[in-house]
């Protein structure tokens, strides 16, 4: 094994799964990370040779099987992730690898000698066990029950404006700012809610393709977004972000 590729959209998980695979064995070159679907399909397009990828679900703007759909990876894939029972089950369903975060050394190691061991069946397996995870996975949220003071109702997401946290609670707003509580994380979410409709715009928000009422220029390439149903009016996008929430929005 000589060439390893790391699909991590968070620097310090991508920075110590580096160092861990280096520790096994420092003759592996160590590629990436790559941070986005858009990164991914890039580099596959033009670079698909590696002998091992290491692939976090969930990449800023999206999951990444949406990557791997457009360009097929030739190498054996390991995901690594910290939630999303869905692609977990997928994965598990069709015998390819995973490593939960925070990623154990010992259990790198065992994966990684794993595929040395079985290299050329794992690779001729690669493409049949992959489409079987996108057949499994994208299953989205279409509603929340919910409660609100002593109802319990349904919270379509299509009704949904916008979702935010504030003093680690999450709550998703309406157009008409009636708020609900959700008991999930923000992360959470991210996996549950189909990323077509929904963008996590930063640590606090995830809009709706819908709930957008206004975006404004900012100064060093950032934006400023208004969300329907929003009383702050001052929602910074970064400039990071601001290049991906384009791409989201341009189709």
């Amino acid at each position: 094994m000589k060439k390893v590729l790391i699909i991590e959209d968070d620097h310090f998980s991508a920075r110590r799964l580096k160092r861990l695979v280096m520790d096994i064995d420092d003759t592996i070159d160590v590629y990436g990370p790559l941070k986005s679907i858009m990164e991914v399909v890039a580099e596959l397009t033009t670079n698909n040779n590696y002998d091992l990828i290491f692939s976090d679900i969930r990449l800023v703007d999206g999951d990444v099987f949406e990557a791997f759909k457009e360009v097929m990876p030739k190498s054996f894939v390991i995901f690594t992730t910290a939630y999303d029972e869905y692609a977990m089950e997928a994965i598990k369903n069709n015998g390819l690898d995973y490593l939960m975060k925070p990623i154990d050394a010992d259990e790198l190691r065992a994966a990684m000698n794993k595929l040395n061991l079985n290299y050329s069946t794992q690779q001729e397996n690669i493409k049949s066990q992959l489409n079987g995870i996108f057949n499994e996975t994208h299953k989205y949220r279409e509603r929340f029950l919910v409660n609100k003071g002593d109802e319990l109702r349904m919270l379509y997401t299509d009704d949904i404006s916008y979702i935010s946290t504030e003093n680690n609670h999450v709550w998703a707003f309406t157009d008409d700012g009636t708020s609900y509580p959700l008991p999930m994380t923000m992360n959470e979410l991210e996996i549950v809610l189909n990323p077509d409709k929904f963008f996590r715009i930063n640590r606090q928000y995830i809009a709706s393709i819908k709930g957008i009422r206004k975006i404004n220029l900012f100064f060093s390439s950032k934006l400023i977004i208004k969300l329907k149903g929003s009383l702050d009016d001052n929602i910074v996008i970064s400039k990071e972000k601001t290049i991906l929430l384009k791409k989201w929005l341009d189709r």
